[in-house]
């Protein structure tokens, strides 16, 4: 996945645009589902859940498809932010 670029003045310049996200124009705009689908990802890592359950609970409890690259992406954007997900 190439890395995003932005503008400083929020535009949207190119690279992978995050799951959670979609361009509207030359903007990111949030997707509610898919930013849920990410916390509901991220809860079930810290419970030590794998791919398979969570995106099944995403598709479930949000109606959203999360492929195994975006979920990879998801888990190491976090990791980078913060570090490592703990049980």
């Amino acid at each position: 996945m190439s890395e995003l670029q932005m503008a400083d003045d929020g535009r949207y310049l190119g690279g992978e645009v995050p799951f959670g996200y979609a361009l509207w124009g030359d903007r990111l705009v949030e997707v509610p589902a898919e930013l849920d689908a990410c916390v509901t990802a991220i809860r079930m890592v810290k419970q030590g859940r794998e791919y398979p359950e969570i995106a099944a609970a995403a598709r479930k409890d949000h109606g959203v498809a999360m492929s195994r690259p975006q979920f990879d992406a998801l888990m190491a954007s976090v990791y980078r932010r913060y570090g490592p997900i703990r049980p």
